[in-house]
């Protein structure tokens, strides 16, 4: 079955924001560019929709989503308060791609939790889902938009038959200059733990904090 690809500009039309942060709130499956990698955007408070992406990724559910916010201030309200560790790291490289592991706050669902009540946000550098979180109103999984061991995209052109088949809607605006994963890195404790390689070389990320 075919599903809707809308091509966006550079200069995104307000329109477009509303629709796509209606369907989510709807409960729908979306295709969104991050500033790294094409990801299935999702309501991280609709359990129906987040049991979707597990099955359309064919992903384990031991693994959680992890989320993208669209500031600070979202994070820290509606996620899990950042240490003065993450604040300093979130200073220096949000919106951007490196995604950090802080403990959860007891409102937020399981779902999005992991078995030690942690849970993995960033604030990504890309515009146009920003405000679609914005106007959703609180934060939306961000996880690659591919099966489970296959390759990421940075192209929609790339997205597979089955992922397609699988969401309700695409947003394409072309090839992502990212194309690698966010680095993540865990800032729960006094000294931070590297949890993934990725867009930031970890040797930033610790001479960042001297």
């Amino acid at each position: 079955m075919s599903k809707e690809v809308l091509v966006c500009p550079d200069e995104f039309a307000s329109e477009i924001i509303d629709r796509v942060a209606n369907a989510v709130s709807e409960g729908q499956i979306v295709v969104c560019p991050t500033d790294t990698l094409y990801a299935l955007v999702a309501d991280a408070k609709n359990l129906t929709a987040m049991e979707r992406i597990y099955a359309i990724k064919s992903r384990s559910t031991n693994q959680p989503l992890p989320l993208i916010a669209a500031d600070v201030q979202q994070v820290n309200e509606q996620v899990g308060t950042l240490s003065q560790l993450g604040e300093r790291l979130a200073s220096t490289y949000w919106p951007g791609p490196l995604t950090l592991v802080v403990p959860a706050h007891t409102a937020l669902g399981d779902q999005c939790k992991a078995a030690d009540g942690s849970v993995a946000v960033r604030v990504p550098d890309q515009s146009f889902t920003r405000e679609v979180i914005s106007e959703v109103g609180h934060p939306v999984t961000a996880t690659s938009a591919n099966v489970s061991g296959d390759t990421a995209i940075s192209r929609i052109e790339d997205l597979t038959q089955e992922i397609r088949d699988g969401v309700d809607l695409i947003i394409d605006v072309g090839k992502l200059v990212g194309g690698v994963h966010s680095t993540i890195v865990d800032v729960r404790y006094a000294t931070p733990k590297l949890i993934r390689d990725g867009a930031v070389p970890w040797n930033r990320v610790l001479e960042s904090l001297q």
